[in-house]
């Protein structure tokens, strides 16, 4: 014989539930509720189809979009499984407590200083920001032009940005051409002073110094010295006209001496080539610069 309390017992269970389902907010029944809700009407659709039913229509939570309908439908024991978490606070597709405590220990060790760059010092900032503050209206100006002249050419910008770099290719071509065109002038007439020099050295004078240095065996500095001492009696001669541009090609072209060719060729050797002078070198230049004299002859 079955017990009266245990007959009595489920048609309580089943009032209970559809108390708890009939006394559902409003603002349950149609699409929108809150959490605390969602929670006691998925308790309550544990045991009555339709709270789940109500559950589906639901598609806002909190003022948030929520796919309930999607999450509560398929397999049984599935549905069974998210209305258990949705009675604990879930939403549906939420992680684990347990993979969100690992996601918020691994955020805090990342926060830690180690695991960020330092800042790199920017001790010129104020200046650079001071500079590019100054000249922003010249900036504006480049860009508006350059946009003008762009548009006004075959190709646009990428075409104007290859006559700028083909422009700025030839300066410096030019530019390294005088350079090395006025070093070896330089380097050719160091010491005569030229014709407006204020302390002018003789001809004479630099082939004494040059006939010292082969005597303490500086053949390079005898050379140059013998070389000098050749240019200074051509300029002395108004054969030449020494200036600090004058290159040795320019002296070949002037000055009419088959010996001057190979004078100027040992010298460049030994000068600019890097080539250690010899003792034939200086025997040249001492016996073939009066050679030179006599074939160019007086203007």
């Amino acid at each position: 014989m079955t017990p009266t309390g245990s007959r009595g017992g489920a048609p309580i269970a089943v009032l209970a539930c559809l108390a708890l389902v009939g006394g559902w907010p409003a603002s349950a029944s149609g699409a929108e509720a809150n959490a605390r809700e969602v929670a006691a009407l998925a308790r309550a659709a544990q045991a009555d189809p339709a709270a789940v039913e109500r559950l589906r229509a639901i598609d806002r939570v909190d003022g948030r979009p929520t796919r309930l309908r999607a999450a509560l439908q398929g397999d049984p024991a599935q549905v069974r499984e998210r209305l258990r978490a949705l009675a604990q606070g879930q939403a549906p597709g939420a992680p684990p407590a347990a993979a969100r405590n690992a996601r918020g220990v691994a955020r805090d060790v990342l926060a830690d200083r180690r695991y960020h760059a330092a800042p790199l010092p920017r001790p010129l900032k104020g200046v650079l920001d001071r500079l590019a503050e100054a000249l922003g209206p010249l900036g504006r100006v480049l860009e508006r032009a350059f946009e003008w002249v762009s548009g006004r050419l075959p190709g646009g910008a990428f075409t104007l940005w290859g006559l700028i770099a083909g422009l700025i290719v030839a300066a410096v071509a030019v530019i390294g051409v005088r350079a090395a065109a006025a070093r070896q002038a330089a380097g050719a007439q160091r010491g005569t002073g030229g014709p407006a020099g204020g302390d002018r050295v003789s001809a004479a004078k630099l082939r004494r110094q040059a006939d010292a240095a082969e005597r303490s065996g500086d053949l390079d500095e005898a050379l140059r010295l013998r070389f000098r001492a050749g240019l200074l009696e051509l300029h002395s001669r108004e054969l030449i006209e020494l200036r600090p541009a004058l290159t040795n090609r320019e002296i070949l072209g002037t000055v009419a001496s088959p010996t001057l060719g190979g004078l100027v060729a040992g010298f460049e050797a030994v000068a600019y080539g890097g080539r250690p002078a010899a003792a034939e070198d200086v025997r040249a230049a001492r016996d073939d610069w009066p050679r030179v004299l006599e074939e160019a002859g007086t203007r």
